[in-house]
C-alpha cells in the first residue's frame, strides 16, 4: 500500500478519534488498539488484512482471525474500514525491527486472541 494511503487512513482514524464524544472515547481507543493489533500481527504472519481469510494459514492466522472479528464489533471500523485500518497498521509494523514486531504480534494475541 503506498504511503499517501497510509497517512490519509491513519488522519482519518486521528480526525475520528477526535470527534468522539467522551462517552465512545473509550471505544475509539479501543478500535485504534486493535486495528494496530491486527496489523502487527498480520505483519509477523505474512497475512493480508483486506482479503482475509482468503490463503491464511500458519500459526497466526486464526489469531488474526479473532482480532478482525473484535475490531469488526467496533463502532465506526466495522467493515472495510477496520480493515483498511489494519492494513495501515500493518505497513508500519513491516518497516519496524523483526524482533519490535514479534513482541507487539505476541503481546496483541495473548491479549486478543486467546
Amino acid at each position: 500500500m503506498p504511503g499517501f494511503v497510509r497517512n490519509a487512513i491513519a488522519v482519518v482514524l486521528a480526525a475520528a478519534t477526535l470527534s468522539v464524544t467522551p462517552a465512545s472515547a473509550q471505544s475509539a481507543s479501543r478500535a485504534q488498539e486493535l486495528s494496530n493489533c491486527a496489523g502487527a500481527v498480520a505483519a509477523q504472519g505474512n497475512l493480508d488484512v483486506l482479503t482475509y481469510p482468503r490463503g491464511a494459514s500458519g500459526e497466526w492466522a486464526s489469531a488474526l482471525g479473532r482480532i478482525l472479528e473484535a475490531l469488526n464489533r467496533e463502532e465506526g471500523v466495522e467493515g472495510m474500514t477496520g480493515r483498511y485500518a489494519a492494513s495501515a497498521a500493518k505497513g508500519f509494523w513491516q518497516e519496524q525491527p523483526a524482533s519490535e514486531r514479534a513482541a507487539a504480534a505476541n503481546e496483541c494475541r495473548a491479549r486478543y486472541a486467546t
